[in-house]
């Protein structure tokens, strides 16, 4: 009887999984596998990502509530938010969260992770990627173009960089990145880039989108112009990954998870200490307890003596 049950909550579970894949699948322009000819690499995207600081009100950045970020680049001027909120200690720990692809609003899994009544030892900020106003343009024009990806991590990586700088100009103590799903890459990236923060916390995910794409398209038999290690080279951002710190990654995955596949990329955090949560992806957060917890435990163990 146990076998059953928990063979039915697990098909279950997958199937709402497979729900939100079935669209997401079919929302991906084709022109995402044409565009790789033209593609930059993502430093040069990077490089060419900047935030305007005639613009950018940065001294509100610290504040309580939601502030907008302009970000100029190759594509265009890309307007982005943050939603802050500090604890009383000025000088306690900045937590940077980084939402999921297509999440809407952006600052829902942040607020089912730590409502308002739960009392945080960090200042926290949620920060929202490029293309991220509405439920379209996330596949429309972030998936338009592997240029455009890349242009969705560049943006995020720009505002999370700013935002602890003023932090810790104002005395924050240091930085801990977290994220879910698309967030959990770009809380890697970040590390992986730029090497300044206390920890990195990925949940429901791995670097490796390519691995991502490449189940999606397996799963409803959707074929690919793209071989697996042509996208690999394009969307594997393992390389990066491997430039953080082994005991600073602290990685937790969903085990019926269809979209991060545990057999897919458990793999990629061997020398980490992983923790699973029997959910998957997209019943992960009624598990929010316990990924809230993951991220507390975490924040204080890295926390000085």
């Amino acid at each position: 009887m146990f076998s059953l049950n928990f063979n039915l909550r697990q098909h279950m579970v997958q199937q709402l999984d497979k729900a939100v894949l079935y669209g997401l699948n079919y929302r991906v322009p084709d022109s995402l596998e044409t565009s790789v000819a033209d593609a930059p690499s993502f430093e040069e995207v990077l490089a060419q990502t900047r935030v305007d600081m005639q613009k950018t009100a940065v001294y509100h950045l610290t504040a309580p509530g939601e502030h907008a970020v302009t970000l100029q680049t190759a594509s265009g001027e890309i307007v982005c938010r943050v939603q802050v909120r500090p604890t009383v200690d000025p000088a306690a720990p900045l937590l940077l969260f980084h939402h999921g692809f297509n999440e809407y609003p952006y600052t829902n899994s942040w607020r089912r992770l730590f409502p308002t009544a739960v009392s945080l030892p960090v200042h926290t900020v949620c920060v929202q990627a490029p293309f991220h106003d509405n439920w379209q343009d996330p596949t429309q024009i972030g998936f338009a173009s592997v240029q455009n990806v890349y242009q969705i991590f560049a943006g995020s990586l720009r505002i999370m960089a700013l935002v602890q700088r003023q932090f810790e100009a104002e005395g924050a103590a240091y930085t801990v990145a977290a994220g879910v799903s698309w967030g959990g890459i770009t809380s890697l990236l970040y590390e992986g880039l730029l090497q300044q923060t206390r920890a990195v916390i990925p949940m429901l995910s791995s670097p490796n989108l390519a691995q991502v794409i490449w189940d999606i398209s397996d799963l409803f038999n959707r074929p690919m112009q793209l071989t697996q290690e042509e996208l690999r080279q394009y969307l594997d951002f393992t390389a990066y990954y491997e430039q953080c710190a082994a005991d600073r990654v602290f990685p937790l995955l969903g085990e019926n998870d269809l979209f991060f596949r545990l057999e897919n990329h458990a793999e990629l955090f061997a020398e980490r200490p992983l923790v699973t949560i029997p959910a998957s992806h997209i019943s992960a957060m009624w598990h929010r307890a316990s990924m809230r917890d993951h991220i507390l435990n975490i924040l204080a163990q890295v926390r000085p003596m």
